[in-house]
């Protein structure tokens, strides 16, 4: 529960993009409803005075337009840091300009007290994208701009001293409000992030599941066409598996499966990318790698696995082989099977060579 509440006050850099991108639709929504009804309170001044109202008209209006850019930077994806910035500034000035408008009005500070709870709601929109104690600072600002223009006499016959009563209260409430939703919102995502993590770790190993395998070679291939660069292909098997298997059974079976992704995890990049294919089989990705390079770091991987002893039970050790098939991105390679499966035919040559070795496609 600590950690959880950790998290939700200040949380890592995924989970506020997630927040970002999991908000962006409602926030933009909610930012294009705030400009129309940013606009039509003019109506509201005309109400109260029209010869005011008069005064009032542009600065709605300029309140209105950098409600609407804000939402513009929504809809065309801007990046988060930038869209944030933007929106602790735009709806700081439009407080201000607000106070402005209650300025140009006969008794308009009076009249449009209640005006200044709507306002309280602009970070709430902000808040969708940030982290909790961020938004909830800007609140506090939020809601002190109107006393402390009281204060300093720049909103004239405004009772600042009454404003923060009334609506400190109100907004001690919304940040309550606003801490319960980010828990609920931190479950949402963590319990996707667990999902996802189910769906691509093969729960024996560690390693990638094959779809994980497949969907990032893909990405990678992509990767490689477009800025250039190898991207070579390690295809591993663990030689005589089945003996195993059938003189110590499959948990000492499962054992040694996991004791040849660790020396593997250990003899690689932390760029390099491996992935369970089958029983005992595992593909193993290797990016801004050409390859000779390739066909190095598979015999490395070689003699890691024939140079350990694997333990299988307590007073039971043994010595595994494995045989390797590698193979490069080519021109001809349309597809991740295509190349994956040139991978698989360079394994089998090794396997019928004898096993043990390093076999590299043509």
């Amino acid at each position: 529960m600590g950690h959880h509440i950790k998290q939700v006050v200040w949380p890592d850099r995924a989970y506020v993009d997630y927040k970002f991108d999991h908000h962006r639709l409602f926030s933009t929504i909610m930012t294009v409803a705030t400009s129309i009804t940013v606009s039509g309170l003019w109506g509201w001044d005309y109400v109260i005075d029209a010869e005011g109202a008069r005064r009032t008209i542009g600065l709605r209006l300029v309140m209105s337009v950098i409600i609407v850019l804000h939402a513009l930077l929504l809809h065309f994806r801007v990046p988060r840091r930038l869209t944030t910035a933007y929106a602790f500034i735009g709806a700081f000035t439009c407080q201000m300009l607000f106070i402005e408008v209650l300025n140009r009005l006969d008794h308009g500070m009076q009249a449009q007290f209640s005006g200044f709870l709507f306002f309280t709601f602009l970070p709430l929109l902000v808040m969708q994208y940030v982290p909790f104690t961020t938004g909830a600072a800007f609140m506090v600002l939020i809601i002190s701009l109107p006393p402390a223009a009281g204060a300093v006499g720049f909103a004239h016959d405004f009772e600042y001293v009454k404003y923060p009563l009334l609506l400190g209260p109100v907004g001690a409430m919304f940040i309550c409000v606003l801490f319960a939703f980010e828990q609920i919102n931190y479950t949402s995502y963590e319990s996707q992030r667990l999902l996802r993590l189910v769906a691509i770790t093969d729960s024996l190993t560690g390693a990638g599941t094959r779809r994980f395998i497949t969907d990032t070679a893909a990405r990678e291939m992509a990767r490689a066409r477009r800025y250039g660069g190898p991207l070579s292909v390690l295809m591993l098997d663990i030689d005589h598996f089945k003996r195993i298997n059938d003189t110590w059974g499959h948990q000492a079976g499962d054992q040694a499966i996991r004791a040849v992704v660790d020396l593997c995890q250990g003899a690689i990049r932390d760029t390099d990318v491996i992935g369970r294919f089958g029983g005992e089989e595992f593909v193993i990705l290797l990016p801004q790698t050409d390859r000779p390079e390739a066909e190095r770091v598979a015999e490395r991987l070689r003699c890691a696995v024939a140079a350990a002893p694997i333990p299988l039970a307590p007073d039971v050790s043994v010595t595994l082989t494995c045989s390797l098939g590698v193979t490069t991105l080519s021109a001809n390679d349309h597809s991740v099977d295509t190349l994956l499966g040139r991978a698989d035919k360079a394994l089998y040559a090794a396997k019928n060579a004898g096993r043990n070795r390093v076999s590299v496609a043509a």
